[in-house]
């Protein structure tokens, strides 16, 4: 193949190559509440939450809880009791931290990094 065969193959590779990577980036599902509940729930079943920021990908900000059994429920971001839910898991996360994670209490807990 002549140097100007090679040069139009590696472009054309590179150019497919660059058109996947962007399908797939392009491609990134995002797990969003689409509503949220108003019933308060019971902190000491709730072992994890995150915060879902409007804008980021979502329509909606919202405070996911995470159940001692996985389940994830989206409530109002700015509730009172929802933040005393959270402080009572960031208590909860740090009793674990201190004690490896050993205790029966912290078996279902998440270490964050």
């Amino acid at each position: 193949m002549a140097p100007s065969g090679d040069a139009k193959l590696l472009f054309c590779i590179f150019f497919i190559s660059c058109c996947c990577l962007t399908v797939t980036l392009a491609e990134v599902p995002v797990d969003c509440c689409l509503s949220v509940g108003k019933q308060q729930v019971i902190k000491h079943a709730i072992v994890d939450y995150h915060r879902q920021v409007a804008g980021q990908g979502c329509s909606l900000n919202a405070t996911i809880l995470v159940t001692r059994r996985q389940v994830r429920l989206c409530v109002p971001a700015n509730e009172q009791w929802v933040e005393k839910v959270v402080e009572h898991v960031e208590k909860l996360r740090a009793h674990c931290r201190k004690n490896k994670y050993k205790k029966p209490l912290c078996s279902k807990m998440m270490p964050r990094n």
